[in-house]
């Protein structure tokens, strides 16, 4: 199991060590964050009142960083079920044309869901490993494909899952929901789970899209239309600031129709390729 604690600490060296020594057999890491560093505990068992009581015997604030997204999420898949109809995406479309082309065959997709876009490289010969943050959600993907695929169960915040190098990751909007820090980490876990010549490939939600500044701003290009849904919105400049150090090859943007309600007017999403060289 996986664990988040936010602090307020500014350099984790000391805090690594002393929770080191005291769980010898966790995996235990730091990220940066909003006010301080993330610490990460990966263990079969996770002691969080001595972590927590560790942490501020050194001086430092800590607490168990709450899942307000999980909660969101949760909620609109047992209300809403499968929300978005069964049809893939037009970027899905793309990228399984791209993974085949690459000869791809082992492919990680953050942020799943209940597995509507993962059916179609799945049914084109592409292995699908998944990572999602609503259990009622893994619990439809289990009844509409069965064991197809293998999902972890988790937010993305907290990659990896897994230490397996997999030939090409899709990403299908999900970390325009992420803030600053969520995103650098979200893109650079991704990137260090590339085979060497594997790709990542991500669709995200362009400036140019008719939703972009709807609702109230929070934020440089960021938008919270509905509570618990906080969207950043790309452009060239943020692409190129986001992605550029991690081999990034090509982008534009498409047409994403609305497959669930036809009448209303395409999403503009931007699709992003990265390379890891070999």
């Amino acid at each position: 199991m996986i664990e988040i604690f936010k602090t307020n600490i500014r350099e984790a060296e000391q805090v690594l060590k002393a929770l080191t020594n005291i769980f010898p057999d966790a995996d235990i890491t730091s990220d940066p964050g909003n006010g301080g560093q993330l610490i990460r505990v990966e263990a079969p068992v996770i002691h969080s009142d001595k972590i927590i009581s560790t942490i501020k015997e050194l001086g430092f604030e800590c607490a168990i960083q709450e899942d307000e997204t999980g909660a969101f999420w949760e909620s609109s898949f047992i209300e809403k079920q499968t929300m978005w109809g069964f049809e893939p995406t037009e970027s899905t479309i793309l990228a399984k044309d791209f993974f085949i082309e690459e000869g791809i065959k082992d492919i990680l997709i953050p942020g799943i869901g209940y597995g509507r876009n993962a059916k179609l490289f799945v049914d084109n010969g592409i292995k699908v490993t998944g990572i999602e943050i609503s259990k009622t959600a893994i619990d439809l993907a289990k009844s509409h494909y069965g064991d197809e695929m293998k999902i972890y169960h988790g937010s993305v915040t907290a990659m990896p899952f897994d230490h397996h190098l997999y030939d090409g990751i899709f990403s299908y909007g999900l970390i325009y929901l992420l803030d600053t820090e969520e995103r650098k980490k979200f893109i650079r876990d991704c990137y260090a789970q590339l085979q060497p010549n594997g790709y990542l490939f991500f669709s995200v939600i362009s400036k140019q899209s008719p939703n972009y500044g709807m609702g109230k701003q929070i934020g440089k290009d960021r938008f919270e239309a509905t509570k618990g849904a906080k969207i950043f919105f790309y452009d060239e400049e943020s692409v190129k600031a986001e992605f550029g150090k991690y081999g990034l090859v090509d982008f534009f943007e498409i047409d994403e129709p609305n497959k669930v309600m036809p009448d209303k007017p395409a999403f503009r999403f931007i699709i992003i390729k990265c390379k890891k060289e070999g």
